[in-house]
């Protein structure tokens, strides 16, 4: 009788532990790619802020409501609306030439400045007027004819009476001016508005004056 076979042993292979998949690249660079991201919106949105500063500066958007009689505080110093009359087109003021489709508005205002106020800084302002439209008419343009009767400087911080003799926006003390405009002739004052800005200055931030007539 022959002795049972002895089985050998069934050798088994090892099956190595998988290894852990390596980490995709996006997961590997996310911070890099944050930061990239960052940098990227700050490099475009800060020529952009600094240009829309530039823009807002020389081109005020935002009104001060000022009263017509009442005194408003601006860039240094106090502002108010004295007066506002359209000329009839035979008026004896106007010496020069008027056009035919023209007729000339006259707006007088008196301004006070603040204790440090430069008379360069007032100088510096720029009278408009607008309509519901939004049409807007600059002061004193070249085309304005001659006009006679009170001397009035047409700058806001300095000018000449009379006598051709130098005045000055002094502080604590009233200084009038006054700024004419070239406007279509039958234009009726109401819904017109009279605006001072100061172009280009840093401190005012995009902001003007702004008068109901």
């Amino acid at each position: 009788m022959n002795s049972p076979t002895t089985s050998e042993p069934i050798q088994v292979a090892a099956v190595p532990a998988s290894a852990p998949a390596p980490a995709g690249w996006w997961r590997r660079n996310v911070w890099w790619l944050l930061g990239t991201a960052v940098l990227g919106t700050w490099a475009i949105y800060a020529p952009y802020r600094e240009a829309l500063g530039s823009y807002r500066q020389r081109h005020p958007s935002q009104p001060v409501a000022a009263g017509k009689s009442a005194w408003t505080q601006y860039e240094g110093a106090r502002w108010r609306l004295v007066s506002a009359e359209a000329l009839a087109p035979r008026d004896p003021r106007i010496l020069g030439s008027l056009r035919k489709d023209a007729g000339v508005l006259l707006v007088r205002f008196e301004v006070i400045p603040d204790s440090g106020t430069k008379t360069a800084t007032l100088d510096a302002c720029r009278g408009s007027v607008a309509d519901a439209k939004g049409r807007l008419w600059e002061a004193n343009p070249a085309q304005l004819p001659r006009l006679s009767g009170a001397k009035l400087p047409t700058t806001c911080g300095s000018g000449y009476d009379s006598s051709f003799k130098q005045i000055l926006a002094v502080p604590g003390r009233p200084f009038a001016f006054q700024h004419a405009y070239l406007l279509p002739r039958g234009q009726t004052m109401e819904g017109l508005r009279a605006r001072i800005e100061l172009r280009n200055s840093e401190t005012a931030k995009g902001r003007y004056l702004d008068f109901a007539l």
